[in-house]
């Protein structure tokens, strides 16, 4: 033991939670370290202020580790790191919706799906993971777009873009005005912009310093859905997963 206990513990603790791929409660720490439980609840409790930690089981009162430590010591997070945490609630939104449900990052002037689950109704769109698209005409990349410094955006429009449909975004000026209400509502939609007959929501991912970082994202046809029908009942499930995929990026619980 060194001269500072209470780092030794903080730093046993940390090195623990990264050796286990579980939910881990205060019994788990306090038995396995041979800490005493009040020393293990006090640096829990820092930890969580400093978001490296989160409580992944309020009821059972179970920690999970964050990428925070990860990020500041790497400078960054992986992509593959982002999409092995957002699998499980991807996967969850496919099962429950039946729509095509992704996960988008920045790719230069695209947005890149680390993950694509197609939709498992009759009629479907067709999609896959790798796949690239500009980003002022497709829900995730509106997010990622959105959030994007001002001269970012100023110069991708002054590339020449195509309007793939009359509802298509082409100029930097419609599109400031389209950025400031997916800010304010916390969702972008793709209302036939990509393509006719398929409408999308999208929502933020944010990281630890409350960077968005990735956004995800439902697309299904106008056959089965209308936007109003997408906000009005599919917007809350898809937060949901925004949120606790952020969680676990380290952003702090609101």
């Amino acid at each position: 033991m060194s001269k500072a206990p209470a780092v030794d513990y903080a730093l046993e603790i940390i090195e623990f939670f990264s050796s286990k791929n579980y939910e881990i409660g205060i019994s788990d720490i306090s038995n396995a370290l041979n800490i005493n439980k009040n020393a293990v609840s006090r640096v829990l409790e820092a930890l969580l202020e400093k978001n490296w930690i989160y409580m992944s089981d309020n009821t059972q009162k179970k920690y999970s580790l964050t990428l925070r430590p990860f990020s500041l010591l790497s400078g960054n997070i992986n992509n593959n790191g982002i999409a092995k945490i957002a699998t499980p609630y991807i996967e969850r939104l496919n099962k429950e919706l039946g729509d095509s449900v992704y996960l988008g990052v920045k790719n230069e002037r695209n947005v890149l799906y680390l993950l694509h689950y197609d939709s498992t109704k009759e009629v479907r769109i067709n999609g896959r993971t790798g796949g690239e698209y500009l980003m002022n005409c497709s829900a995730p990349g509106k997010i990622l777009l959105s959030y994007s410094n001002t001269e970012e955006i100023s110069a991708f429009f002054r590339a020449t873009i195509g309007k793939r449909t009359e509802n298509t975004i082409t100029d930097v000026n419609s599109f400031m005005l389209e950025a400031d209400r997916i800010k304010k509502c916390g969702y972008a939609i793709d209302n036939e912009e990509f393509a006719k007959g398929i409408i999308c929501i999208a929502v933020p991912v944010f990281d630890y310093a409350e960077n968005v970082i990735a956004s995800i994202g439902i697309s299904t046809l106008t056959l089965y859905d209308d936007i109003d029908s997408l906000i009005n009942n599919k917007f809350s499930l898809l937060k949901k997963a925004a949120d606790e995929i952020s969680l676990c990026l380290g952003r702090k619980q609101l």
